[in-house]
């Protein structure tokens, strides 16, 4: 008799562990799902991160080319302007001393036009012409 009761113990306590496995095998299986969809939310969010540093890369390279473009272009008009006014000064090799060597004339033109391009009324008052 004690065989037959240890017996029917001992089956009742293996269903009882393979329900066990059971349950534990679903948990399992749902946090697997859970893992796989929180994985596929960062990879998306990993690439867009990418892009956003690419694009961040190409707006950085693109200022720094504009930068550049508009020193040289600053140059240039520097450099046409002065031919504009009679070449500006020359000189600059006696110690750094640099001499005008424009007429009165080209020196008054060059007033002039700088005049008419802050105030017109205040430069025909004296005597320029705009």
């Amino acid at each position: 008799m004690k065989n037959k009761i240890v017996i029917l113990i001992g089956m009742f306590a293996c269903c009882a562990v393979h329900a066990e496995t059971d349950y534990i095998d679903i948990q399992i299986r749902e946090l697997q799902q859970r893992r796989d969809a929180l994985q596929a939310e960062l990879d998306a969010c990993e690439e867009n991160t990418r892009k956003f540093k690419i694009a961040g890369v190409a707006t950085l390279g693109a200022t720094g080319v504009g930068v550049v473009g508009n020193i040289a272009l600053h140059n240039e008009i520097k450099k046409i302007e002065q031919s504009k006014n009679g070449g500006g000064y020359s000189g600059g090799s006696a110690g750094g001393v640099q001499v005008d060597t424009r007429t009165k004339e080209q020196k008054v033109d060059y007033e002039c036009a700088r005049a008419c391009e802050r105030d017109k009324e205040k430069a025909a008052k004296y005597g320029c012409e705009c």
